[in-house]
């Protein structure tokens, strides 16, 4: 390359009229460098440039100021003219011809620099009031903000913009639910309760319990009104398999003793991103008849989950012995904050506070078969009741 950079000045001088005529390369001339008269102009990728004299070809470019190349700095003293120069990998070579300013721009060098890719991490952004406790596993999972151009920078990993050393963590899905017959109409959504209060079909059908939960009673005054009629314990909802549970409900104009075939669609009700709706999407359930409740809407299945809250009426302090039972819509799960898996958490432990046996197994089922699904909707079909 110092070969042909000496046969481009030979060719320059003359037009030039310097006074010093160069006829041999300086011996330490790296390959890649370009020789300038009045003044020394080396280029390589990442190298400065300073040119302080004037050279001239058929087509000159006037320069007053610094340019970057890459990570290379050009400064221009003078009237300077060149070639058209092009760089490619970190080399510099020069032709005859005219150069248009800014060709030496397009030029890519092993010393020029590129974009740099953010770290692959779930960067929370700040808390805000109007969703205190969110996590990235919230974001991701229930909101858009995995869309929005505001949230570029956050939450990186769950929105599923790189993939971190080790891969991503194992997702939860919902089970594949397709072998049941499928329920079609009569759309609606469920909540939950508990109020440990005599459910009103009892009236009907007799089926009600002491203070234990277990036993039958003939007591037909609800513990609700002072008496000692309970709701029984074997109420509680319980998994057939992953697919398919058993369960109780009040509903609107009850039709004491009916079932249901219920589908869940994987939404909620007021959070359509719910994580723990998006996981029992496909299960089923089957649910009777038993109460009512002047709170409950006609699109409305009330569940009978211990631990859902009491609503209206509260005989469980009375049943258990303390008034540490959550929020009063929506029990346990209202009072747990964090992503779907702290708030799975949080509830298990929180179901620790209700007696050993049924009713506390049907807290568990909550968190681990319902995945603490809040208000999910469904479709929903009468059906024949197997219990």
């Amino acid at each position: 390359m110092a070969a042909t950079a000496l046969g481009w000045f030979a060719a320059l001088a003359p037009a030039g009229g310097c006074s010093n005529e160069l006829t041999s390369p300086p011996s330490d001339l790296p390959d890649g460098a370009a020789i300038g008269m009045g003044g020394t102009n080396a280029v390589t990728s990442g190298v400065t440039v300073n040119t302080s004299g004037n050279s001239t070809s058929s087509s000159a470019t006037t320069s007053a100021g610094p340019s970057t190349v890459g990570a290379a700095t050009v400064n221009t003293v003078g009237s300077v003219a060149t070639s058209s120069v092009s760089t490619s990998s970190g080399t510099q070579s020069a032709t005859t011809g005219s150069v248009t300013t800014g060709s030496i721009g397009t030029a890519t060098g092993s010393g020029g620099t590129g974009m740099v890719e953010p770290p692959c991490v779930d960067l929370e952004p700040a808390p805000r009031e109007d969703w205190p406790g969110a996590t990235c596993e919230n974001w991701a999972l229930e909101s858009d903000a995995c869309n929005e151009a505001w949230f570029e920078e956050y939450c990186r990993i769950s929105c599923g913009r790189c993939v971190p050393d080790g891969g991503l963590p194992e997702q939860p899905m919902p089970p594949d639910c397709s072998a049941l017959p499928q329920v079609s109409g009569g759309d609606g959504f469920a909540t939950r309760y508990w109020d440990c209060c005599q459910p009103h079909c009892s009236q009907f059908d007799g089926h009600r319990c002491s203070q234990d939960g277990t036993s039958r009673t003939g007591d037909s005054n609800s513990a609700c009104n002072g008496g000692g009629s309970f709701a029984c314990y074997d109420e509680a909802p319980r998994a057939v398999d992953e697919c398919l549970s058993y369960g109780h409900i009040a509903k609107a104009n009850p039709n004491c003793g009916g079932c249901y075939r219920i589908q869940f669609t994987g939404e909620g009700e007021h959070n359509a991103t719910d994580a723990g709706s998006r996981l029992i999407k496909g299960k089923q359930m089957i649910v009777k008849v038993t109460n009512t409740g002047s709170d409950v809407g006609g699109n409305q299945f009330d569940l009978m989950i211990p631990g859902g809250g009491v609503g209206q009426f509260n005989a469980c302090s009375r049943q258990w012995g303390t008034s540490d039972l959550g929020a009063q819509y929506g029990g346990f799960l209202t009072n747990c904050t964090g992503g779907h898996s702290e708030k799975k958490e949080c509830v298990r432990r929180e179901c620790m506070k209700i007696p050993a046996g049924p009713a506390r197994d049907g807290c568990i089922w909550f968190v681990d078969w319902f995945e603490v699904a809040d208000n999910p909707k469904f479709t929903s079909q009468q059906t024949d009741c197997p219990f």
